[in-house]
């Protein structure tokens, strides 16, 4: 079965792999060290996250990828890389270059 959840419990799960992990945000005032739910559809638009894997009546449903397109968003920002850096960067990933790049803490799923 496929976990899907809305986008507040989206923000707190990448909030929970940046804190758990070595992760030091981008030194940029600008730059929000967890981006809020705005953020997060911003990053849609941009084509720098997928489009929610479903939508529940308004509500949008997220899945375990979208934390890792965000967290690895998080970590480029991090290396002082802009959006448009960014976005170059994550256009084509694979899934196993994703998850290497996300590097989220073992045992962060169960």
């Amino acid at each position: 079965m496929i976990t899907r959840f809305p986008i507040d419990d989206l923000r707190t799960l990448v909030a929970r792999a940046l804190q758990a992990g070595s992760y030091s945000p981008a030194e940029s005032k600008r730059i929000r060290a967890v981006p809020d739910t705005r953020t997060i559809r911003y990053y849609t638009t941009l084509g720098l996250i997928d489009r929610p894997a479903e939508m529940r009546g308004r509500t949008a449903m997220y899945e375990p990828h979208h934390v890792m397109q965000i967290v690895a968003i998080k970590r480029l920002q991090a290396a002082n890389q802009s959006l448009s850096d960014v976005q170059e960067r994550l256009l084509g990933i694979t899934k196993k270059q994703l998850t290497k790049l996300a590097d989220l803490p073992d045992g962060f799923w169960e």
